[in-house]
């Protein structure tokens, strides 16, 4: 019987194919992991109990960063520091309680949309609760 190129082809690509599935089960050429089998590892994370020290150096987006603080159950110092704000939106300060006889520095440009001169009065209206 002769056999043409296309059955030898054939023929010769599933002898390979049996020769490297038996290859694979000798276990010739080892297999590499990228990890160690044994080894776990932990994170260290603070409970929530504990005080978490956060500091954000740089935030290179336009987006708005939603920064909400519900509860603060302690007697220390909340420190705020906003060195810039761009925006032409209205920001809604509500200060409840001020327990400090230090001296507030607050600059204020502008009240409701009117300019404040340098030195001149400001309205202030002092609600009791």
């Amino acid at each position: 019987m002769k056999t043409d190129p296309y059955t030898k082809t054939i023929l010769t690509i599933i002898a390979i194919c049996l020769t490297i599935n038996a290859v694979q089960l000798l276990d010739i050429i080892p297999s590499v992991y990228a990890t160690e089998e044994n080894k776990h590892t932990t994170l260290d994370l603070a409970p929530f109990t504990e005080i978490i020290d956060v500091r954000i150096v740089d935030i290179n987006t336009y987006d708005e960063l939603n920064v909400n603080i519900k509860s603060i159950d302690t007697y220390d110092e909340l420190k705020v520091n906003i060195k810039s704000i761009d925006t032409s939106d209205e920001l809604d300060v509500n200060i409840k309680s001020i327990d400090t006889s230090d001296e507030l520095d607050v600059n204020i440009d502008e009240i409701g949309g009117i300019w404040v001169k340098s030195g001149g009065p400001i309205p202030v209206t002092i609600r009791q609760q």
